[in-house]
């Protein structure tokens, strides 16, 4: 069986695993480039944990539903296109703080400052808008399963 019809054929929570463990890498090395420590972003990750957690597993749930809505496209004949990008950018805007050094030659330190202080608020709003993700995707899976059109 070639490769690309394999890699078709992994189920939702195949695909919502890789996911987690994905947006977990994106983010780790993130931290890491801002931090410029490789341990740095652990302690982050542990301290920050009930913030990460719903982040990666609301990525990793949008991740399966979109493979699930997917394979039921494929089985009706419809077409599918989403990204997880709302959750990967919330995820890496709360990490911007830590690229003080870099901000300001970029001309963006203004942004590093607001990240910093706001870091709460800006994990809280990602979260929020991980659960609008969650609840979009479902209810286009839903509307597929039923029978409808998708159109996402």
């Amino acid at each position: 069986m070639p490769k690309s019809v394999a890699r078709n054929n992994f189920s939702p929570l195949i695909w919502g695993t890789f996911g987690a463990i994905g947006i977990s890498l994106i983010f780790y090395l993130v931290q890491v480039l801002g931090m410029q420590s490789w341990s740095a972003p652990i302690y982050f990750m542990a301290g920050k944990w009930y913030f990460v957690l719903p982040l990666i597993l609301g990525f990793a749930v949008q991740t399966g539903l979109f493979k699930a809505i997917h394979l039921k496209s494929k089985q009706g004949g419809g077409t599918v296109a989403a990204s997880g990008g709302v959750s990967t950018a919330a995820m890496i805007a709360c990490c911007l703080h830590n690229f003080v050094i870099l901000l300001p030659v970029l001309g963006i330190s203004a942004a590093a400052v607001f990240f910093s202080t706001y870091q709460n608020y800006v994990f809280i709003f990602s979260i929020l808008f991980v659960i609008g993700g969650v609840i979009y995707m479902r209810r286009k899976y839903q509307k597929i399963h039923a029978g409808g059109e998708i159109n996402i």
